[in-house]
């Protein structure tokens, strides 16, 4: 188990004055299977009255409206949280996870990836009736997680928030979003329920992408419609990694539009510009451990006082 300190501030400036500002947050982790927040703040500038909901994927959102003139808009958002991902994180599978979005549909050139990467292996009887067995998802992950990373080039400025899984794929080039959809496309394609996860891990920089694979207790069919119990386990292709205790989960999702940090809408005629930073420290394992899943009061809001907006 680790321990991680999470630092995330944002800023939004904008070239004019814009009014009638709508967002919705996903930037603060919560508990949930193998983490555990014990502490969160979040602040927001300008002041202003937040809602919160937690959707079907267990993510908190917090929606806010900003009604007058404003230059600015900014948070900060700042948690600790133990992290255990060693044997999974136990939270059930929806059917949601099983099948395709616009964003990671399969194309006959990723769906002949498949079959050819796997032709030769163990796997492929079991890719022809779209059931790998519980025992052998892991090992058919760790392959398609080295696989990708090996097709694929790390390449900021390729690919936008509208690129889909197959787009990328055929391009080579991409991000950690365009890699985790393609992870998600395919083993998706190939019977495994999979979620696109948007977090941080350990270090600088900003949010980081990946995708979790689920492993049911049980072999099931692969189109039973209902709560399964297991554990999610996650893969990083970008890194062509096993995610260890180093990677905490904002928001989970069947993709990028599930999991966005931050979205928002304004009025107003203005250019905008975003300077966004994440850092993820580790820090010493307290006295007093949280069991997994647990709910700890925390400290969800605070708005920025009025002489600091």
């Amino acid at each position: 188990m680790k321990v991680l300190d999470i630092d995330y501030t944002m800023s939004l400036e904008f070239s004019n004055p814009v009014i009638n500002h709508y967002f919705i947050l996903r930037c603060v982790p919560v508990s949930r299977g193998s983490q555990t927040v014990t502490a969160r703040l979040l602040t927001i500038d300008p002041s202003v009255t937040l809602k919160t909901n937690r959707d079907i994927f267990g993510n908190i959102s917090y929606r806010g409206y900003i009604k007058d003139a404003h230059n600015k808009f900014s948070f900060k958002a700042t948690a600790t949280v133990q992290v255990n991902n060693q044997q999974g994180s136990r939270e059930p599978c929806i059917s949601l996870y099983k099948y395709p979005t616009p964003l990671t549909s399969v194309s006959e050139q990723l769906s002949n990836f498949l079959i050819k990467t796997f032709s030769e292996t163990e796997f492929e009887p079991a890719l022809k009736i779209k059931k790998i067995p519980k025992n052998q998802i892991l090992s058919f992950s760790e392959k398609l997680c080295s696989d990708l990373h090996e097709w694929m080039e790390y390449k900021p400025g390729t690919t936008n928030v509208r690129t889909t899984a197959a787009q990328a794929f055929e391009q080579k080039q991409g991000v950690c979003q365009d890699f985790a959809h393609i992870f998600c496309s395919l083993c998706r394609h190939a019977g495994i329920a999979a979620r696109y996860i948007c977090g941080t891990s350990k270090g600088e920089g900003s949010t980081h992408a990946w995708a979790e694979v689920f492993v049911p207790d049980e072999d099931i069919s692969p189109f039973c419609n209902f709560e399964i119990p297991g554990r999610w386990y996650g893969f990083d292709p970008t890194r062509n990694k096993r995610c260890n205790n180093e990677y905490v989960i904002l928001a989970a999702g069947r993709d990028y539009n599930d999991c966005q940090v931050d979205r928002g809408i304004f009025r107003g005629n203005a250019d905008q510009t975003q300077t966004v930073f994440v850092k993820t420290t580790e820090t010493e394992v307290p006295d007093y451990v949280a069991p997994a899943g647990i709910v700890v009061p925390t400290t969800p809001y605070i708005p920025a006082k009025p002489h600091e907006q």
